[in-house]
């Protein structure tokens, strides 16, 4: 069968031949311990920024959601009454909020 002139089975006989003759170079570079021009492995660098990020991330990941041991001792001040928190706190968090809100 023909298509436009060209018989499809001459055209993957020569496709064919190319991926033997990569393969063949492979081998051959691969005995020797070298790489072929154009085939270079393929290289994975991290910049400084993104192992930061990185870094960051498995901190965060490795951080509790709730901490334990601040929710025990002011559940136990509330209940025994001694829980008091300046207002001057209170106003400082909440005037904090504000101001990260604003930058961001």
């Amino acid at each position: 069968m023909e298509i436009n002139g060209k018989s499809p089975l001459i055209d993957l006989g020569a496709r064919v031949d190319r991926i033997d003759v990569q393969e063949q170079q492979t081998r051959r570079f691969q005995q020797t311990g070298r790489q072929p021009v154009g085939m270079e492995p393929d290289r994975v660098e991290l910049s400084v920024r993104s192992r930061e990020i990185q870094h960051l991330d498995e901190l965060i990941r490795s951080t509790p959601d709730v901490r334990e041991a601040l929710v025990e001792r002011v559940r136990l001040s509330i209940e025994s009454g001694t829980y008091n928190v300046k207002a001057e706190q209170v106003a400082e968090k909440i005037l904090g909020g504000n101001l990260i809100d604003e930058i961001f």
